[in-house]
């Protein structure tokens, strides 16, 4: 049986060990004849460095003669091109960099210059036979050891093709930290844009050495901060071509499926069962506008995941359907995308999304580090980082939507870091841990609410946000009923051609359920108004619970589904039935 590569980015190595690979070498001829330099970027823990990796095997001269055993059986063993085998291969990681601004200039030379002499003693062979002394002066000196390969003489039969390996890791880390530091690095005579400016005149020169590079990162922040001192990629990112060369299609992930319940004989549920499980947390993922009504892509990272651990436990589904070390990811989000002091901009755009599941902008390909306050670039940015999505809307509409349930759950917790840094509420955690006990196993709501509503109400700098009251309070509930791993927190829920305001669904082996409509009237609004809402509330409800969809669903996983109305005048709670 195929050992599950979860985590594992060396190629070679996985085909070695014949472990399971979802064949990407289709696009290979595309990318070849797409450009000379690439830009290709996506969210973390999408596959890029395995990908990155299978391109360094399949054009590297010195695994030439392994191409059958590296790629026998896959698309483009068949498909040959011609460029097959015939690079010597410079490739830079910058994941790590260490990115303390004290230490990022030496971390960064250090490394670079390490990938440099690999790359001297790897190809020795093609190389002139003084490159030794050629190097000597420069040693310890990326720039100028860069500068000795431009001046190479122009005899080798092979050019180099350069791979740079999560170009921007260090430096968003940086950014989130010291924006200062990422200033000094990416502008002027900073050492990185210094970089760039040697890798083009590598490309540039006549009989230049380096005739084709590839760049994979997250966002193209850092790329456009260096712009000038590297202009010439192609930026792939967004090609509707290119939406499923990383991250898994429906088919890829059933193919999968399909072979380990073949090969284990541990299933305890159908394949269609385990997609329908896992499509809410992994799915959903669209880079390109025209693929909007195409096939979805799953998150590979957390697919291998369940994967790995439903054929590890005999068909027992993970209690955490999310890989721990996706929560790493999100702290680096968390940094990217600052908590404001106060309630800004910023989180007004988290709220909107959180509220409404989406957003509508104008997608920005390429945006600088002073152009991040722009609305439509933050925006942006949350689609790089795989927390905004391609899609429509119920009218068909285009948009960006909140991809899935584990990008739902982020936003909730970066949305509640944003009430507390707002109006400085606390909680009492020991009470907060029994009324969410009573909430999550006895099935009774209202101790919950009516403390989360008295918690809002005592702080005065609540009052600040009367304009967007509605908004308000309904992410401030969300944000508390996603501060566990009991529910999924859904906004807007569809049911019987209505949308419920709020719908826990429980998680693991929890069994209540709760659809809250949620209404708001302004501080100053009437008794009759706060009645006639809240009889609104309880017809609506009533019509929900009656969808199909709805009825279905708590019946096959066997959830006693409650409802609450609940009413705010202002930030009152005025209705809790």
């Amino acid at each position: 049986m195929r050992r599950i590569p979860y985590g594992e980015t060396d190629y070679v190595t996985i085909r070695k060990e014949n472990s399971y690979y979802v064949d990407k070498t289709a696009y290979i001829p595309y990318i070849e004849n797409a450009a000379k330099y690439v830009i290709f970027l996506r969210p973390r823990r999408f596959g890029k460095s395995l990908f990155l990796n299978m391109l360094e095997a399949y054009y590297d001269v010195l695994r030439k003669d392994d191409y059958e055993q590296n790629f026998g059986g896959l698309n483009i063993f068949n498909n040959t091109t011609p460029k097959q085998g015939q690079y010597m291969i410079m490739k830079f990681n910058f994941s790590a960099v260490d990115s303390n601004p004290e230490r990022v200039q030496a971390s960064f030379n250090s490394k670079t210059c390490r990938s440099i002499e690999m790359f001297v003693d790897k190809y020795r062979e093609f190389l002139p036979a003084n490159i030794d002394n050629l190097m000597a002066n420069a040693k310890g000196k990326c720039d100028e050891m860069l500068d000795v390969i431009v001046s190479l003489p122009k005899d080798s039969p092979y050019k180099i093709y350069i791979m740079i390996d999560e170009y921007d890791n260090f430096a968003n880390t940086l950014f989130s930290t010291d924006e200062d530091a990422y200033k000094t690095l990416t502008h002027g005579d900073g050492f990185f844009r210094l970089f760039f400016n040697v890798l083009k005149a590598m490309t540039t020169a006549n009989d230049a050495p380096v005739e084709r590079i590839f760049i994979t990162g997250v966002s193209p922040l850092t790329l456009s901060d260096v712009t000038s001192g590297f202009n010439i990629a192609a930026n792939l990112s967004l090609e509707s071509s290119m939406n499923e060369v990383m991250g898994f299609s429906e088919g890829e992930v059933r193919a999968m499926l399909e072979y380990y319940r073949d090969e284990t004989g541990v299933f305890q549920h159908s394949v269609d069962e385990l997609i329908e499980i896992m499509k809410p947390h992994y799915n959903n993922y669209c880079f390109a506008s025209r693929r909007v009504n195409g096939d979805k892509v799953f998150n590979t990272d957390m697919t291998l995941y369940f994967l790995r651990y439903y054929v590890q436990n005999e068909g027992c589904l993970p209690e955490n359907l999310v890989d721990p070390n996706v929560s790493t990811d999100f702290f680096k989000m968390e940094k990217m995308v600052k908590i404001e002091k106060e309630f800004g901009e910023k989180s007004q755009i988290i709220l909107d999304i959180v509220n409404n599941g989406r957003s509508y902008f104008e997608i920005n390909p390429e945006f600088a580090i002073a152009e991040l306050s722009n609305p439509e670039n933050l925006q942006s940015l949350l689609y790089y980082m795989g927390l905004l999505s391609f899609g429509t809307d119920e009218n068909g509409c285009a948009c960006f939507e909140v991809p899935n349930d584990t990008v739902r759950q982020q936003y909730c917790k970066y949305l509640e870091k944003c009430y507390s840094q707002a109006i400085g509420w606390r909680t009492d955690v020991t009470k907060l841990s029994t009324l969410w006990n009573t909430l999550v196993f006895r099935g009774d709501c209202k101790p919950f609410i009516s403390y989360i509503a008295s918690v809002m109400d005592g702080n005065s700098a609540v009052r600040d946000f009367d304009d967007k009251g509605e908004f308000f309070v309904k992410g401030f509930f969300l944000a508390h009923f996603c501060k566990s791993s009991s529910f999924l927190a859904y906004t807007e829920q569809e049911a019987d051609h209505g949308f419920a305001d709020m719908f826990l669904e429980p998680l693991g082996l929890k069994r209540h359920a709760y659809m809250i409509e949620l209404k708001y009237c302004k501080k100053n609004a009437p008794d009759s108004e706060v009645q006639r809402k809240t009889e609104d509330a309880k017809i609506q409800l009533q019509k929900y619970l009656t969808d199909h969809r709805i009825v279905e669903k708590c019946n096959s996983k066997k959830w006693l589904l409650h409802t609450a109305v609940v009413v705010f005048r202002g930030w009152k709670l005025e209705v809790l039935e």
